[in-house]
């Protein structure tokens, strides 16, 4: 019994629940157009993030089959159920298969819009995770892209016409936190880290801080348009995001830049994100009227 235990969680990390947090950027444009918090719309928002979910621990399973080998120079990383062979790579793609299988599945039942989005996702993160992650900026992003693709699907799910400067917040959001990762690797790795991810040789350190710092202020920039764009009111979260974006910004300085562990360990920017979540819900859907 504990053997099979054992090898239940081994698939269960594969999977990397950790990380389906990503996938609430799924709810970004129904949450921000007042349009979430709906009797109708929570199986569909329920579904929405499911779909995401599989799709993203299929895209994570690829990923860990064909960087099996430059894994076991991460710390982190080299525990990871295939590198540390706890998982054998035909388990994995059977895994792989099924979890792809249900992403399609529940995202045809939304609608074809939301199908696409999931299709392409998925082309677009196999296509990173064969080639286009060694090449520097491309592989930021792609990584990037992929909460776009998000947002965008979300819109299409629940048929709401996405704000172009919410998608430019997203990008810039994104791309900064990708980057902010990529800073972390290079602290913990150091010399190993051109070895872990080519991408990392065309890639200074210098340059990762530069578009750190570049794609902070754009996403502050593009929010707090997006904020006047939408309502006056939403004016007023401006600060809790720029509190969130320096703490942010303090972390991955500090290489602790990941956005899941910076998000689940860092108790201030945590409770930011909650906070900010929690007022523009009151903002959006006139809670204070």
């Amino acid at each position: 019994m504990p053997a099979i235990e054992m090898r239940y969680k081994n698939y269960i990390r594969l999977l990397r629940p950790r990380h389906w947090l990503k996938n609430l950027f799924v709810l970004a444009a129904p949450f921000f157009g007042a349009g979430l918090f709906r009797p109708d719309r929570v199986g569909m928002a329920v579904v929405s993030v499911i779909a995401f979910s599989m799709a993203a621990s299929a895209t994570y399973i690829i990923n860990d089959i064909i960087d099996r080998k430059r894994d076991l120079l991460h710390p982190d990383k080299a525990l990871r159920p295939i590198a540390a062979g706890l998982v054998g790579i035909r388990e994995a793609l059977i895994l792989w298969g099924v979890l792809l299988g249900v992403a399609l599945m529940l995202a045809y039942r939304i609608n074809v819009g939301f199908l696409s989005c999931v299709i392409v996702y998925a082309v677009v993160q196999i296509a990173y995770c064969l080639y286009l992650k060694g090449v520097a900026l491309v592989d930021v992003f792609i990584v990037a892209m992929g909460f776009v693709i998000r947002v965008i699907a979300g819109g299409e799910a629940f048929g709401i016409v996405v704000s172009e400067w919410l998608l430019v917040s997203m990008l810039m959001v994104s791309l900064m936190l990708a980057t902010g990762k990529r800073i972390s690797e290079a602290a913990l790795l150091s010399a190993l880290a051109k070895k872990h991810r080519s991408s990392m040789d065309d890639f200074p350190p210098e340059l990762l801080h530069d578009v750190l710092a570049i794609t902070s202020a754009a996403s502050l920039i593009s929010y707090a348009l997006y904020t006047v764009e939408q309502s006056r009111n939403l004016v007023y979260t401006v600060p809790i995001v720029t509190f969130g974006l320096f703490r942010y910004l303090h972390l991955a300085h500090k290489g602790k830049g990941d956005p899941t562990d910076a998000m689940t360990s860092d108790k201030w920017l945590g409770l930011t994100v909650l906070l900010w979540l929690a007022i523009v819900a009151l903002l959006r859907y006139n809670y204070f009227v």
